[in-house]
């Protein structure tokens, strides 16, 4: 775990006010976090999940009522029907805003509805950076070939490939793990090392021939 969200890859999914959330669970199967703590975080996760599942599930139409209540919170006209989530993510929409398009979420605490807003707001960013993380815990399987030339490979600083050099690693997952390794940096060599596989590939059925 690093010491700074900002020097973290995966920043939006890292974000200090949900350590809770996250690792709640690991706190209370090692004894650091008692039964009646967990239970108040679990409450915090099913109320932000049930607010982002309302959000998601309602859906707004340009309507006459409708277009009336974003000129009185001064947003924007809509021109089509879109959902919750769709609304609250505009950079305008503010928290004030949030509990006035759905009411029932006056009664949550203040902290619950600011997880609801900011989840709605980078919804699309956290499910791209979830995809990411599930692409590269794929991509870290990659074996690395014997005597792979890490210096013929374009986009890697001379102290990545200097590294990679020294260290000699034999996975992707293996790479990763070396200082100053970037999922950049990982993308870059997984496409040479597949490169590099093919062309041994097209050498062996060559010389078959």
């Amino acid at each position: 775990y690093r010491m700074f969200t900002s020097r973290a890859e995966y920043r939006l999914l890292l974000r200090e006010e949900t350590a809770d959330l996250r690792l709640g669970r690991y706190g209370h199967a090692l004894g650091l976090i008692d039964d009646a703590q967990m239970e108040q975080i679990e409450l915090k996760r099913r109320q932000i999940n049930e607010g982002l599942e309302l959000l998601e599930e309602t859906i707004y139409t340009p309507n006459k009522e409708f277009l009336a209540f974003l000129e009185s919170i001064d947003e924007e006209r809509i021109s089509d029907k879109l959902n919750g989530t769709q609304l609250v993510s505009r950079k305008s929409f503010e928290l004030d805003k949030l509990v006035k398009l759905i009411p029932s979420f006056a009664t949550l605490d203040p902290y619950i509805q600011e997880q609801i807003l900011i989840e709605a707001k980078y919804a699309r960013y956290v499910e791209k950076q979830s995809d990411d993380i599930e692409r590269m815990s794929k991509m870290l399987h990659i074996a690395i070939p014997e005597n792979f030339d890490f210096a013929s490979v374009s986009g890697l600083s001379n102290e990545i490939v200097d590294k990679l050099g020294k260290f000699n690693p034999p996975t992707l997952q293996a790479a990763s793990q070396i200082s100053g390794m970037t999922p950049a940096a990982l993308d870059i060599l997984q496409i040479y090392i597949k490169m590099a596989c093919q062309k041994q590939k097209s050498s062996r059925m060559t010389t078959k021939d």
